[in-house]
């Protein structure tokens, strides 16, 4: 064999490996792009529906809570109730226009017990920088007087303030829930609002035990 005839044989065999060593890679290539074709995630049918599903409920609450004032909105809102508190999805924008608030208000539980003695337990409130961690409860509270359908919400407070009570070596027999407001006055001379007032919205009579 001669020399030239050695050399086209080794030629062949090192382009034979270098096609062989870039044809690899493109079956490994195809093997992990077995998915779909505009590289988004695959899903199962159970988890498409999942998602579905969350999608619907976001969009009902909030046309529950943003839609006007309607027998089919307080339908809705009691239906979607849970999943609003559970979402924050909750959303009142009377603070602004066209309708702000006239008042300032909070809410506190007066509890009477079997001994004569009366006990108060107010929400959590105050000014300053302790706003940024209470004024939640504020908000709580101003949903147990103004929402008609917190009927359990207030139920449930009101059982709370009861175990509380109880806690601390009392026997409660009656538990009010009390708004208690004063106006924000007009600008201008004189004070900036007006004297307190007291206005329960709920009572609960307490079981002996």
């Amino acid at each position: 064999m001669t020399t030239s005839e050695t050399d086209a044989e080794d030629r062949q065999a090192v382009d034979e490996h270098v096609d062989r060593t870039e044809s690899e890679p493109q079956e490994h290539d195809e093997q992990q792009h077995d998915g779909p074709d505009d590289g988004s995630p695959a899903y199962r049918p159970w988890q498409r529906l999942a998602i579905s599903a969350l999608i619907v409920a976001v969009l009902v609450s909030l046309l529950a809570t943003n839609a006007p004032d309607s027998t089919i909105k307080n339908a809705l809102v009691g239906l979607a109730r849970p999943f609003i508190l559970v979402t924050g999805l909750d959303q009142r924008w009377g603070v602004f226009a066209p309708n702000p608030r006239l008042e300032t208000s909070n809410v506190l539980a007066r509890v009477e017990r079997a001994d004569g003695t009366v006990g108060t337990y107010p929400l959590d409130s105050g000014a300053g920088l302790s706003e940024y961690w209470n004024y939640r409860w504020r908000k709580y509270g101003e949903q147990l007087w103004t929402n008609d359908n917190a009927v359990r919400e207030r139920a449930a407070f009101s059982q709370w303030v009861i175990a509380q009570d109880r806690a601390a070596g009392h026997e409660p027999t009656r538990l009010t829930l009390i708004r208690v407001t004063r106006p924000n006055l007009a600008p201008g001379p004189g004070p900036d609002e007006g004297p307190w007032s007291e206005v329960p919205f709920s009572t609960t009579t307490v079981n002996a035990r």
